[in-house]
Parts: C-alpha cells; sequence; structure tokens
C-alpha cells in the first residue's frame, strides 16, 4: 500500500494523475456487518417516527385515543390556533380536502368531532358544513372553548352540541376586504350609504359581496340546521347569526343558544375535560387528526 502512495504522489508532482488507482486491502467483514446494521436500524426508526402516526390511526395515541376510551366512539379534530402577520390559521381547502379524507376512512360510523377554531372562509367552511350534514352516520360536535364564525356553522352542522360550560360560538356574519380595508358585510354597507356617491369602487363592490355572502350563508343554515327547532325560533336565530347587528367576535354561550331553542349538553366529566385541554394547549397539532378506535372495538 506504501509502494502505492508513493506513484500517487510522483504522479501529482509530476502533473499527471491516473484516472484509477487500485488499492487493495483486506476487507473487514465485522465493520461491514456493524455499518449494515446501523443502516437497518436508522432506517426502521426513521420509518416509525414518520408512519407510525397514521398506522395508529391520524394522532394514534395520546389525548383523541383518551377521549375515544371514554366516550366509546370514534374522534375527529379540527384545530387552528397558529397565526403569523399575514397568515392564520384556518378552516381552509386544506381543511376541506383533509377532513373529506378522514371522514371516507370513518366509513359512516358514528363519531364526535373537536372543533377547536376561529373559523375560515366561506366556501371552504359551507363546503365542509355539506359533508357534516350528508354524512350517513351521526356526528357530535365538541366545542372545548371556541368555535367561531365558520366554525358555528360547523357545529350546528351536526346532530348533536356538546361544549364545556366556558365554551362559545359566534356570528357568522361574512366578513371581507383586503390587506388595509377589512370588515363586516353590515360595515361595507353602512359605509357605502354614509358616503353616497363618493363611496369607492371597492367599497361598493364589498357591499355587493356581502350581501350576496349574507344571502348564500343565511339560506344554507336554514337547510342545515335541525335542534327541533321551529321556523319561527330558527328564523330567529339565522338573522341573529348572519345580519352583521352585534359583533363577530359575540360570544354565543351555551345559555345564549338555549335561549333560542337549541338543546346544548354541558360537558362535565372531567377525565375528557383534562384531556380537552391538552389537545386545545399542545402545539404542533394544527388542521384535522383523527383516533379511529380498533375493530375490536367498535359495536
Amino acid at each position: 500500500m506504501n509502494e502505492t502512495i508513493n506513484q500517487l504522489a510522483d504522479l501529482m508532482v509530476n502533473g499527471s494523475i491516473p484516472l484509477s488507482v487500485n488499492i487493495n486491502t483486506a476487507t473487514n467483514w465485522t465493520q461491514f456487518a456493524i455499518t449494515i446494521g446501523i443502516t437497518l436500524i436508522g432506517s426502521f426508526g426513521l420509518f416509525i417516527l414518520l408512519y407510525l402516526p397514521t398506522l395508529l390511526g391520524g394522532m394514534g395515541s395520546g389525548s383523541l385515543s383518551r377521549i375515544s376510551r371514554l366516550t366509546k366512539r370514534n374522534v375527529v379534530l379540527i384545530k387552528h390556533t397558529q397565526g403569523g402577520l399575514f397568515s392564520q390559521s384556518m378552516i381552509d381547502q386544506e381543511t376541506l380536502r383533509d377532513l373529506a379524507m378522514v371522514m371516507n376512512k370513518m366509513e359512516g360510523k358514528p363519531f364526535d368531532l373537536i372543533l377547536h377554531t376561529p373559523g375560515g372562509d366561506v366556501f371552504s367552511s359551507l363546503a365542509v358544513s355539506r359533508f357534516i350534514k350528508q354524512y350517513p352516520g351521526t356526528i357530535r360536535a365538541i366545542v372545548p372553548l371556541y368555535s367561531m364564525s365558520g366554525g358555528s356553522l360547523l357545529a350546528l352542522s351536526c346532530k348533536e352540541l356538546i361544549m364545556t360550560p366556558n365554551a362559545c360560538l359566534g356570528p357568522i356574519d361574512p366578513q371581507l376586504g383586503s390587506l388595509f380595508k377589512f370588515g363586516s358585510a353590515k360595515a361595507w354597507e353602512e359605509i357605502v350609504k354614509f358616503k353616497g356617491k363618493k363611496a369607492e369602487d371597492q367599497s361598493i363592490s364589498f357591499a355587493m359581496m356581502g350581501k350576496q355572502y349574507t344571502k348564500s350563508i343565511a339560506a344554507h343554515l336554514n337547510n342545515i340546521i335541525d335542534f327541533d327547532l321551529n321556523n319561527r325560533q330558527k328564523s330567529k336565530l339565522i338573522q341573529f347569526l348572519t345580519d352583521g347587528s352585534i359583533e363577530h367576535a359575540y360570544p354565543l354561550t351555551p345559555s345564549d343558544l338555549s335561549n333560542f331553542g337549541i338543546k346544548v349538553n354541558t360537558l362535565s366529566d372531567k377525565k375528557i375535560l383534562k384531556a380537552l385541554s391538552k389537545i386545545i394547549s399542545s402545539k404542533g397539532k394544527e388542521g384535522v387528526h383523527y383516533y379511529k378506535m380498533p375493530k375490536w372495538r367498535q359495536k
């Protein structure tokens, strides 16, 4: 081997480097075996890290599985808490896509839908609401803390509504505008009335869009809300939710909803409350997650 290295040195000094050089050394099979073993262990570890949550059912173990064991139902979570300067985690087309896939996995079985979201865009919220309403199995909405705007639309699309004592829903009047001009449909309508002929084209456009969105949302609510409300109760509730007479962040408590005739089941089980608290306070679990019971646990 020393002779080969000396030959290489001479060639480099003389300005000529061979295309290939064969260095004969004895193969160390022990080192080779160790290398292969480390590679296999690393690959298996990476597989577990990437795919085990999926194999166990979305989030797999953890708070969702604990809730499932307590309620004896499958569980789906929609959670949006992260926000930045120019973006906000919310109900959007990604939510629509992920929930559609999860609902297919549920195969028509009943499940609980945990909602912790500020809302989202009108199209996606309406589409998700239709998915929920058309699902063949019973979906119970569980609201640990808040499910506002489009999130309220999803909660009211379910067969049953379960809330903690301090939880709330919110108005569903459309919010629209641009980066520097944003407000409710009602606000844009008032701006155009106030400015009259001096109103900018953009303000007039937002006011018109707001009316259209409000009409569509009200019609959709009329189709999806059940809860054994009569026509008068339903009409009063829809007007309250969509006409923009109150601020968009107004909290509708279980007591407020009961005054409109909606039966709200109050959640008081301490074990479930503790698990829900962990879910909504944990980081890194944004978007749609689920836990599906093993077949031997399903009825």
